[in-house]
Parts: C-alpha cells; structure tokens; sequence
C-alpha cells in the first residue's frame, strides 16, 4: 500500500486549496484507504488485489474532488464568518450585559421621564441608565474594532456593534409571545384541575408604552453604539 498516495494525487488531481491542506487531504484519505486494503489483505486477498480494490471503493473521483472543494470552502466561509461578526458581537453582547448587571447590582438605578401622566396611566414613559448610555459607544467601538482586525467588511463591523441592541430587540419582540403561551398554559391546567380560571393576559398593550420601551431599550442604545464604530466603519486607506 505504500504507492497509494502517489496513485491518490494522481486520481483527485488539483483541489485549489493551499498545498499544506491539500497533503493534509491526500493523507487522510491514504490512511482511510489502507485500513480498507489492510481489511482486505486480512481476509486473503493478495497486496496489489488489495489495492486496486481500495482505490476502486471511490467510483468517482471527480463528485470527490467537488465534494471536497465545497465542503472546504463551506468551512471556510464558516470560520470568516465567526471570527469577523459571531466572536465580536458575542463579545459586545457579553461586556454590555454585564455592564448593566454591575449597575444594577451596585444599586444604580435608572433614571424615568414622564410625558404626560394622564396618557402614561401614572407609570414612567422613558427608561435609561445613563452610566451604561455612556459606556456604550466604547463597546461599539470595541466590537468593531474585533472586527476590522480580523478582516471582516464595514456590514460585519456594524452589525457586531449593534449585537447587544439587536439582542434586545429580539428578547422584547419573543417576551410577549412567552408570556402568553404560559399564561395559555397556566388557565388550561388551572381549568382542569378545577381552581378558578385565569384572567387572559390577551390584552394590546398601548403602543406609546411599545414605542417607549423600544426608543429606551433598542433605539437610543443603538445611536450609543454606532456613534462608536462609526471611525472603524470606514475602509481603510491603503498604505504606500
């Protein structure tokens, strides 16, 4: 089996990738194939009987070849991919969160606007905490940064910068969905078990609150931190 490989580079042929990968390649399927012949050989079939069956287990070399150039370029799509946008929004999204924990845990607290308390119901329009408002253009900043370095495009750098308001976004659009499909759960069991029933949560919010909750949670922290990454958004100028 010691001549498969030569047989192996010439029946694949070019894959495109780096050469390093390419042998990588070549000796993984060498090995897969020599433990096949090894198999072989142990049941009584002659070394170079062995081999040619081996070889002949892979019936298209060419679907092998297409096969592999995509499951590389997946790869590699996927890896440009976490390093440029998932790693950084992921580390947005984590220093954010825990920026505001500390706030709270340390007994800062927010601070309310009113409106108009007759069209509020007496209940605080507007919420922010200033301190985390503040620190925000630095985490956008950061997250785009992560990503410029490591190569990504100006949408990746936004959009890691965004992460942690897109985060938000997306837990109070889910929340009232959750609290109903509970709530749902909860009158069903309490029917059946013959308590009193629930009242239903089925009730439209009014949308000054929605708005409120948005502007103070999604659209105010998001001008915080895109006011940061806007200098790390633009291409860079290339160096002479």
């Amino acid at each position: 089996m010691s001549g498969n490989r030569e047989l192996i580079k010439k029946n694949l042929g070019d894959l495109g990738l780096a050469p390093q990968r390419e042998e990588e390649i070549r000796r993984e399927l060498g090995d897969h194939l020599e433990d096949h012949g090894a198999a072989l050989e142990a049941r009584g079939v002659a070394p170079d009987g062995a081999l040619l069956q081996a070889l002949d287990c892979v019936s298209d070399w060419r679907a092998l070849r297409h096969e592999i150039r995509s499951a590389e370029a997946e790869e590699q799509t996927m890896n440009y991919r976490t390093k440029v946008f998932w790693l950084p929004a992921l580390g947005a999204v984590t220093l954010s969160s825990s920026l505001l924990a500390f706030l709270q845990f340390a007994g800062i607290t927010p601070r309310f606007y009113w409106l108009n308390g007759q069209l509020m119901g007496g209940y605080p329009y507007f919420t922010s905490y200033i301190p985390w408002l503040i620190a925000l253009p630095v985490v956008g900043a950061g997250a785009a940064l992560w990503s410029q370095r490591a190569g990504g495009g100006a949408i990746h750098r936004m959009l890691a910068a965004l992460a942690p308001a897109l985060g938000l976004l997306s837990v109070f659009l889910v929340s009232p969905f959750l609290t109903v499909l509970i709530y749902e759960w909860l009158r069903f069991f309490a029917r059946g078990s013959g308590h009193r029933t629930l009242p239903s949560p089925l009730h439209a919010p009014p949308i000054a609150g929605v708005v409120a909750v948005l502007v103070s949670w999604v659209l105010i922290p998001a001008a915080g931190l895109l006011l940061g990454a806007v200098p790390f958004l633009r291409k860079p100028q290339a160096q002479s």
